[in-house]
């Protein structure tokens, strides 16, 4: 694992544990959190990744985004209604897949 991701991947474990033991429906701790832009923008200069995907939660009350770097690192960060976003997962070797099985694009 390489030191970046490492670094990453610490960051994350301590958000998941601020979250209370990283349940899916715990909230983080905001004081962990950066404003949306700043998040972003680390992610990109740190990292190399770039947005690849994005998504409403369910009830609404926060986006899922999904950043990808060409190395394969990964970033899953979920930003807030009061634009905060925290870190929810990272790793390495992403490898992209189909839209749908069966689809050849």
């Amino acid at each position: 694992m390489t030191h970046c991701l490492k670094a990453k991947a610490a960051v994350a474990a301590v958000l998941l544990m601020a979250a209370g033991g990283g349940a899916a429906q715990a909230e983080p701790d905001v004081s962990l959190c950066v404003p949306h832009d700043e998040a972003v923008a680390k992610l990109d200069h740190r990292y190399g990744e770039r947005q690849v995907g994005i998504g409403l939660e369910q009830q609404g009350e926060t986006v899922i985004e999904l950043f990808v770097a060409a190395t394969g690192t990964w970033t899953v960060l979920v930003t807030r209604t009061d634009g905060l976003s925290c870190v929810a997962a990272a790793g390495e070797s992403w490898m992209t897949t189909p839209k749908f099985a069966g689809d050849p694009t």
